[in-house]
């Protein structure tokens, strides 16, 4: 399948104040000559970025976990004349590592809503936008998706609900190209809802995966046309080992965070 063209198109990034999301836009801007429709929840944080590229960003303050914002988002592309070549679904929550029992049915919702109800609401209101140009959607889920284990599972069942959805997709889809980008640790500020102290932050950043990198990564290997992509040492190790041992995979995973002393991880 021929590479894809990303200039002169225009693309919608979604979580794209901060994290993979900013890098991505950044990373745009940068190296081709498109337009960008940056999303955010934040008002303040969408409106303060890439003022020196106001020509070609566009920032809109949206939660992308509710419907009717994606639906104004639709209106807001027709309405313009906007073609939509590509979408990338950066935005994401985090909440604790806690064991089910102490988060509770609320944290697992909440993480469902905003990782994978996004997924959902993009492909129902912009992917026919998309379709018409032969163009890209670029669902960013997680290495937690690859792999099971203690303490992960509100996040995990979203991550994993995304993948699966997106995959499937990928193989439904004839006149769009479906990505699917599992990262590993990314160094972001999505680590802030974690009970960490400013050394374990430390310790995770140094294992943690280069966010440039990581959206440069994505970036270059969806215009090729890649649908699987695994970023990270820890993500392709996860894959791997759950691959191989599925049955084992987790408990090494949990004995070596236990063994970390980190306290976002005392009680796995």
């Amino acid at each position: 399948m021929k590479k894809k063209n990303l200039n002169d198109k225009t693309i919608i990034v979604t979580g794209a104040s901060s994290g993979i999301g900013y890098e991505i836009c950044k990373y745009l801007l940068d190296n081709y000559t498109v337009k960008i429709i940056g999303i955010s929840k934040t008002e303040s944080k969408i409106k303060g970025v890439f003022t020196n590229f106001l020509d070609r960003f566009t920032p809109l303050a949206l939660d992308v976990s509710k419907k009717s914002d994606w639906q104004y988002l639709n209106n807001y592309v027709i309405n313009n004349g906007i073609e939509v070549y590509a979408i990338i679904n950066s935005a994401g929550y985090l909440p604790k590592f806690l064991p089910f029992s102490n988060g509770g049915e609320e944290e697992v919702f909440n993480a469902l809503s905003v990782n994978f109800n996004s997924i959902i609401y993009s492909a129902k209101y912009i992917l026919p936008n998309i379709r018409k140009n032969k163009g890209l959607m670029i669902n960013i889920t997680s290495s937690s998706a690859l792999c099971p284990f203690s303490n992960v599972s509100a996040y995990s069942v979203s991550k994993v609900a995304s993948e699966r959805f997106s995959t499937c997709l990928s193989f439904e889809e004839k006149d769009a190209t479906v990505v699917t980008v599992m990262p590993g640790f990314t160094k972001t500020d999505i680590m802030r809802n974690q009970t960490a102290s400013e050394k374990e932050l430390k310790l995770i950043d140094k294992i943690s995966s280069n966010s440039e990198k990581v959206a440069k990564k994505i970036i270059k290997k969806s215009i090729k046309n890649k649908k699987r992509i695994i970023i990270g040492f820890d993500a392709h190790m996860m894959n791997f080992l759950y691959k191989f041992f599925p049955r084992l995979a987790p408990k090494i995973i949990n004995f070596v965070l236990k063994k970390s002393k980190i306290e976002m991880f005392k009680e796995i």
